[in-house]
């Protein structure tokens, strides 16, 4: 009688790997070491030929992962129960990792779902956490490939206020203050779908967006990046990556009843340059709402040539030839107690769903809890 592990690689990779989502692969690892060291050569190492798109998303104050398959019109919604014990407001993926801010930015998880497994992040020792600030994910381009969580600290309430970078290396378990800072303050999107605006002359209605890159290499700010039109603040902006490369942004006017996609076509430290993907007229299309509150988080599909939006309770699938295709009932929304970015006070408000729109690829970067120690950082939560 032959036994599991005696399954060639290419028959576990067809057969059995291209049907198990990425979320259930930790059970298939644990079969037996033949199948642990098949999933890597076939999921780590890219032969794993999937044709549906694996997401993250944060909908309810809590973490799902996405599937979606346009072949065969699936699309299957699931919360991540590890992260049940914690409610987010923001969700961003770089690298196979996955980063989630709690709802107060007290604290962070970062998650590898390849691995199952988890860090918990308090802040540096006896440093406050501010309702505005703001977090990305991202890694060095060097032999060490360092990932490394970028903070901007912005306490705008207190007298004179605080604003400055600061950066969390995962190897280190460590916080460090940074020494660069960019020339424009943040004008944070309240409802965290990954654009903001900087401006150093204060808030104002009209202001040019662009984008501000930042090298985790060099750990230094580049120079402003225009964006390919012009909004106001009612208007819906927002940004999304197109798999690890490619970065794409959403403009919906909000008067004119349209939106539009871009996507770069060059991506550099100091340049961009952008095609325009789709452009749809909504003014038909009466069950959808896209403002600059309730919705607007998105991603792209380029080989189908799709991308799907999401408003508060639906998401929506548009072509590029077709316009509007169909739509997907997400469930019911909650309103959520969460503290507002402006005023500091606890509001009850529905918060639109936020699409961690990269195409996720698996990675092996090990996130054990290391141990506590004088002056570390990490919080013991979730051992």
């Amino acid at each position: 009688m032959p036994r599991m592990s005696d399954l060639g690689e290419k028959l576990v990779g067809e057969k059995i790997l291209t049907k198990v989502p990425i979320t259930s692969v930790k059970a298939v690892r644990s079969t037996c070491k033949t199948w642990e060291a098949i999933t890597k050569s076939w999921v780590v190492m890219g032969k794993k030929a999937h044709e549906e798109f694996l997401g993250f998303m944060m909908m309810n104050a809590k973490v799902y992962s996405l599937r979606y398959n346009i072949g065969e019109d699936l699309v299957d919604v699931k919360q991540v129960d590890l992260l049940n014990q914690l409610d987010i407001s923001e969700v961003y993926h770089c690298d196979g990792l996955v980063l989630c801010v709690a709802m107060d930015h007290s604290k962070l998880v970062v998650w590898n779902p390849y691995l199952y497994q988890t860090r918990w992040i308090l802040p540096r020792l006896g440093e406050n956490t501010y309702i505005r600030d703001i977090f990305s994910i991202g890694y060095s381009e060097d032999k060490k490939r360092d990932h490394k969580i970028l903070k901007f600290v912005d306490d705008y309430i207190s007298p004179g206020g605080v604003f400055r970078s600061e950066i969390y290396e995962i190897s280190s378990d460590s916080w460090r203050v940074l020494e660069a800072k960019p020339k424009w303050e943040i004008q944070i999107d309240e409802h965290q779908r990954g654009v903001s605006r900087y401006d150093n002359h204060g808030r104002i209605s009209d202001v040019k967006d662009f984008l501000l890159c930042f090298d985790f290499t060099k750990e230094t700010f580049g120079p402003r990046l225009p964006l390919p039109f012009h909004s106001y603040n009612e208007d819906c902006v927002t940004l999304s990556n197109v798999r690890d490369e490619q970065l794409a942004v959403l403009f919906g006017d909000f008067e004119s009843s349209f939106f539009e996609i871009w996507v770069t076509l060059t991506v550099e430290p100091d340049y961009l340059s952008w095609n325009k993907f789709l452009r749809v007229d909504t003014t038909a299309l009466t069950s959808f709402r896209l403002d600059a509150f309730l919705g607007g988080s998105f991603f792209v599909d380029e080989v189908n040539k799709v991308a799907v939006v999401f408003e508060l309770d639906e998401l929506f699938v548009f072509g590029q030839a077709a316009g509007y295709i169909h739509s997907v009932n997400l469930g019911q929304v909650t309103k959520i107690q969460h503290l507002c970015s402006y005023s500091g006070e606890h509001v009850q408000a529905f918060l639109p769903p936020l699409v961690c729109s990269s195409s996720y690829r698996p990675n092996l970067v090990q996130l054990k809890q290391p141990l506590c120690t004088k002056g570390n950082a990490t919080s013991s939560i979730g051992k």
